[in-house]
């Protein structure tokens, strides 16, 4: 029989904290107490109390559930909940939809009915949300908060609508921002969702701010610059807890402090990135067994490998040479026991590999010719073209696509000072979008636009593309290019999520095997 007294110094307790438990729940958790010391009681319950006051509840009245789950967390702190995921591959079409909620006045998540050939009307709603997201967010930057009544503050901008710089006449020097687009040919003009006035430059489809002097309906540009990009702390205060990135977990797991530490009791943990993997290429699987050759004694967390898969544009003999270069493939891993059981292997298709319309995002490598080697390797995971990987906190992106080279023959102005990757990644991270391109340039899925965005800002981006590898960083967020495996010295890029850190790697060709 449970101690009266204990049973109501448990009721007592709970009280305290606003909680309702039950007298037959107070008797249970009384009798579990008489195993433990009476002079630790009170700390376990204390302990207890404040795990059950840590969930999300919906009334305050205390469940035989939250009991067990309080319990088990006190005593076993570090297990990880079945969301935590360690790692996960999220597919692009299950991500929320992130919009502007005027009434909160704030950003909200969404949930997206599938639908790959969407009616007419989300097309036009593509440019609208873009411009949409980077408006909200650059008007609750410290530059383009109004003063407060009977504050003065310096160097404050004032973002002007479109709208009413053309309905109230005003003239002179203003700061608007708007959709770059050629409305005429040869004459560009900067949209927003509520008019159009002329400009004089850059890049086709940007949304930028611009800068200059009003007259007569023409804006006389004197600085064009891109919306100031939000550090990813700032952007994920609307959002609270809820997952903004997409997986199983319903929560935020960049906020999860288990999985933080299990990352950093990771230190040696790496994630391996390849591009241009091509399966039918002797040279290149050759090259990718004296990789794993070095990585058997240390398995990688992943090998993420993009495309394309075959060295030849798809035609009828595709789906057979994919085939063929997939089993080859599976027989040199399973030479490396380690590897097959503790490493994932990512396949990321290119635009042009086999199954599915040239059009963004992209459906995985279809499961007909890849479920051999999904039941000869338990790590192969096929994902969307982008997709998203969740590793413990960190938030990573890849995109297996020429966006790099299709905005530079895209760009109305070139930049000659810096680097051109530098540039690229300000643009995709500022424009707060992998793809910020008209859809002649890069046709997209009309209703899965918000599945390109990056919003809130990871913490690495990995575009595979035809350019050289290269590596920056900007606004935190790492954006790399491993290089083509196949072309450029068998070169790809290492991560260490632990560290934040990008090693450049290749094989060298004096030890082929």
């Amino acid at each position: 029989m449970a101690d009266e007294k204990l049973v109501n110094m448990i009721r007592n307790t709970f009280s305290l904290y606003g909680l309702v438990i039950s007298r037959k729940l107070s008797v249970s958790l009384a009798k579990e107490f008489l195993n433990i010391e009476e002079n630790e009681r009170e700390i376990w319950l204390t302990q207890i109390a404040e795990q059950v006051l840590s969930q999300d509840l919906n009334d305050t009245h205390v469940t035989i559930e939250n009991l067990q789950l309080a319990i088990q967390e006190y005593i076993k702190p570090n297990t990880l909940k079945n969301a935590e995921t360690v790692l996960n591959v999220i597919d692009v079409f299950d991500v929320p939809r992130i919009k502007y909620d005027l009434s909160k006045k704030k950003f909200v998540l969404e949930s997206i009915t599938p639908d790959l050939y969407a009616e007419a009307q989300y097309k036009s709603t593509i440019f609208k949300d873009r411009f949409e997201l980077l408006w909200y967010r650059t008007l609750r930057h410290e530059l383009f908060i109004p003063p407060m009544l009977g504050e003065r503050k310096e160097n404050w901008i004032e973002l002007i609508p479109i709208e009413y710089l053309l309905s109230e006449s005003k003239e002179g020097n203003v700061y608007v921002m708007g959709l770059l687009s050629q409305l005429v040919e040869g004459q560009y003009y900067l949209e927003d969702t509520g008019g159009s006035i002329k400009d004089g430059l850059i890049m086709e489809c940007s949304i930028v701010i611009a800068n200059g002097d009003f007259h007569d309906g023409v804006l006389y540009v004197k600085n064009l610059g891109f919306p100031p990009a939000e550090s990813s702390n700032n952007a994920r205060v609307d959002f609270g807890n809820a997952n903004a990135f997409g997986g199983q977990s319903e929560f935020s797991l960049k906020l999860s402090e288990k999985l933080k530490t299990y990352e950093e009791s990771n230190k040696d943990g790496m994630i391996v990135f390849v591009s241009e993997m091509w399966l039918d290429d002797k040279t290149v699987l050759r090259k990718f067994k004296t990789m794993l050759e070095g990585y058997s004694e240390y398995p990688p967390i992943a090998f993420v490998l993009c495309g394309h898969f075959l060295s030849f544009p798809a035609k009828s003999s595709s789906g057979q040479k994919l085939v063929e270069g997939l089993k080859n493939l599976a027989d040199i891993i399973m030479q490396y026991p380690d590897i097959k059981r503790d490493s994932k292997f990512i396949f990321v298709p290119a635009i042009n590999d086999i199954g599915s319309p040239k059009i963004l995002p992209r459906l995985p490598l279809p499961n007909n010719l890849t479920e051999d080697f999904r039941n000869n390797i338990p790590g192969a995971i096929f994902a969307t073209n982008p997709c998203r990987i969740q590793y413990c906190t960190k938030e990573i992106v890849v995109l297996r696509g020429d966006i790099l080279t299709k905005m530079c023959r895209n760009t109305l102005h070139f930049p000659f000072q810096g680097n051109i990757y530098d540039h690229y990644a300000k643009s995709i991270i500022c424009q707060s979008h992998l793809t910020p391109l008209s859809l002649p340039m890069l046709p997209i899925y009309w209703k899965y636009n918000h599945s390109l965005q990056i919003y809130p800002t990871p913490d690495l981006i990995v575009t595979a593309d035809r350019f050289e590898a290269y590596e920056t960083v900007y606004s935190n967020c790492h954006v790399i290019n491993p290089g083509s495996f196949s072309k450029n010295d068998h070169s790809f890029k290492v991560y260490v999520p632990a560290l934040n850190l990008i090693e450049h790697c290749a094989i060298p060709k004096d030890i082929d095997v």
